[in-house]
């Protein structure tokens, strides 16, 4: 076989072979990237977010310690409250009460450094501050006067004889402050103020609690108004300061006022995300290694088992192609595919020439096969009603009284001789006849319905073999008569499970010079789409509302009209494929995909559109947009 030596440059192994390396390296370079991407963005990312949580669960454990701390300050000055000596020091029946209790070993061997018994009006009965570094006395501005300030949040506790905790600012730190109702002993009252307690939390309690949390805290004080305000508005959860070695993990806690007043810090090492990082980087090396393996051994299989067959192979399709000769036979003997391909490139040969001849034909064919559809289609729905409305007028006719009435009218002319058996026949007749005229009243509303669904047949198979060239036929027309003439030519069946409503923009619109015939077929299709809707949907009845609105084109105006129905809707993935032909999701026993299909091909025909919109489960809308175009129409006169 003769080939030409530019086609065989052209179709040569060296691009082919230098395209596939080419893409193949891109292809693993973009994994590789893309990896590299998702290890920093994604992965590395995970470690820093655990690490985070982790370094949140420590700050959770440090303020569950301040709480629990600040529990049991309160549980043991719940215990002094509830003491019978208390008791009755409160009412001034023990005066020796605090000589003998409230020495500094006792408050030191507490850990306190306030102590304080005040009576329900908050008045300090008893009160000292103790420093336990020099053992003296300890001022506070909170013991100043004679009582608590007003507006202290710990009064309202002391005069319902409540328990009350938290944290407190004073001159000398941040500290924890507690007080319990005074009881008689036993547990019961009536109550006689209160024991308020606190403890500074100095270093050395700071450093208890980071021990029980397992947690490197620091305590500090909120001391600037600037400060606190800053405070307030930030979040109450723990705030993180990356560094490149810690995490720094900040927690503002709220006073007894409810003001920002103590700021926690713990500082937890960045051992995770190191790990992480080490992780990331040996999975990378790795990566890379293998990738670099698997490329080269993918490019020298391609070459050899693919690439270079595939090569001399184009070099026999080229020839074929540009010489047009039929004869030319590859003839490759492989048991391969590559070897199938060729036995199979030249049975097509062998059916290239027949298959060229088919193609006008199938073409055409498929044109009018579709063109057919959907004039069967439109001719079919309106057939539906006019078959049900000839069915009830056979039924009415079959009822009409016509055979009694010739019974009645053989007996008379025969002859009665009984005066009441005539007057009986001849009452009989009279009413016969009436019922007679009422079916014959009735049966001309149904003929009329007949012929105007006829000539809606007629007008159709008039619109469908006009000539392209004459553009559809244009008429002046009010919407609600064209919804009125699309729903009476929906089968009964399907209209009486659905209620149109007609929004008012509907009947305000002035009558429109509109392609009638077209768009009462349009409408009929969504009218009726919509009442199988309501079906799918599992019940007996539901609503179709159409609306509409005049908006500026492009063009000129154009009418839009939207049908919102509630029936069982519209699937996301169903949407985009909803107007292909042959598309259905109802049963293809009764449904073959062409009236939404067919509608939208006559709607582009117009220069229009049509649009699908659903939520979901429940209800869809299908947006009609017609260009209101004059330029264009033909003339109705002329239509027949």
């Amino acid at each position: 076989m003769d080939v030409t030596q530019s086609s065989c440059r052209e179709a040569g192994p060296v691009n082919l072979s230098s395209k596939v390396v080419l893409l193949l390296c891109a292809l693993f370079t973009a994994y590789g990237a893309a990896d590299y991407i998702v290890q920093r963005q994604v992965i590395l990312p995970s470690f820093e977010a655990l690490e985070a949580d982790l370094a949140r669960t420590d700050m959770e454990r440090a303020t569950r310690a301040i709480d629990s701390e600040l529990t049991q300050l309160q549980t043991f000055s719940a215990d002094w409250g509830n003491w019978l000596e208390t008791y009755d020091f409160m009412a001034g029946k023990a005066p020796d009460f605090i000589e003998n209790n409230m020495n500094k070993a006792t408050i030191e061997s507490a850990g306190l450094e306030l102590v304080a018994y005040l009576d329900a009006d908050a008045r300090f009965v008893w009160r000292k501050g103790f420093n336990p570094d020099t053992h003296d006395d300890l001022e506070f501005r909170m013991l100043a006067a004679d009582s608590l300030a007003t507006g202290h949040p710990f009064r309202d506790a002391i005069r319902n004889g409540q328990p009350a905790k938290g944290i407190v600012v004073t001159e000398h730190g941040p500290a924890m402050l507690v007080a319990a109702p005074i009881l008689d002993g036993a547990g019961n009252g009536p109550h006689r103020g209160s024991v308020m307690l606190a403890r500074l939390i100095t270093p050395a309690v700071a450093a208890r609690l980071a021990e029980q949390a397992q947690v490197k805290l620091q305590v500090s004080t909120l001391d600037t108004a600037v400060s606190r305000t800053a405070a307030q508005k930030a979040a109450n959860s723990p705030r993180i300061v990356r560094r490149e070695t810690t995490n720094e993990v900040y927690r503002n806690l709220a006073d007894i006022f409810g003001q920002p007043a103590v700021t926690l810090r713990i500082d937890v090492p960045r051992s995770v995300s190191a790990q992480g990082r080490d992780a990331i980087g040996y999975a990378l090396g790795s990566l890379f290694a293998a990738g670099a393996i698997v490329l080269l051994v993918m490019i020298v299989a391609l070459r050899r088992l693919v690439l270079t067959p595939v090569s001399r192979m184009t070099q026999y399709a080229v020839a074929i192609g540009e010489g047009d000769d039929l004869t030319l036979r590859m003839a490759v003997s492989r048991p391969d595919e590559l070897g199938v391909l060729a036995h199979e490139f030249d049975r097509m040969v062998d059916k290239l020439a027949d298959a060229r001849r088919r193609i006008g034909d199938q073409s055409f064919e498929a044109g009018a096969a579709q063109v057919a559809s959907g004039v069967l289609h439109n001719i079919g729905n309106a057939m539906t009603p006019l078959g049900v409305t000839v069915v009830c007028l056979q039924e009415r006719l079959q009822h009409a009284p016509a055979g009694e009435i010739e019974m009645v009218l053989a007996e008379l002319e025969a002859g009665v001789s009984d005066p009441a058996r005539k007057a009986d026949l001849e009452q009989f007749l009279r009413l016969a006849v009436r019922e007679l005229t009422r079916v014959i009243a009735n049966s001309g509303a149904d003929v009329d319905a007949i012929a105007r669904q006829a000539e809606v047949i007629q007008r159709t198979l008039a619109q469908e073999i006009r000539p392209s060239e004459a553009g559809p036929v244009v008429e002046s027309v009010r919407l609600t008569e064209l919804v009125d003439r699309s729903v009476e030519m929906v089968p009964p069946a399907l209209r009486a499970c659905l209620t149109v409503e007609l929004d008012p923009s509907v009947a305000q619109t002035d009558a429109l010079r509109l392609p009638r015939i077209t768009l009462q077929q349009v409408f009929q299709n969504l009218i009726q789409n919509a009442a199988e809707a309501v079906r799918q949907a599992g019940r007996e009845h539901g609503t179709l509302r159409i609306a509409c609105s005049l908006v500026a084109g492009a063009e000129g105006q154009h009418l839009l009209l939207r049908f919102t129905d509630d029936g069982v809707g519209i699937s996301p993935e169903h949407l985009p494929r909803i107007f292909e032909k042959g598309f259905s999701t109802k049963s293809r026993a009764t449904n073959f995909g062409i009236g939404l299909h067919w509608c939208a091909n006559a709607l582009n025909a117009l220069g229009g559109s049509i649009r699908a919109e659903s939520a979901g489960p429940t209800g869809a809308t299908l947006q009609v947009l017609v260009p209101l175009r004059q330029a264009t129409a033909v003339p109705a006169a002329q239509a027949a």
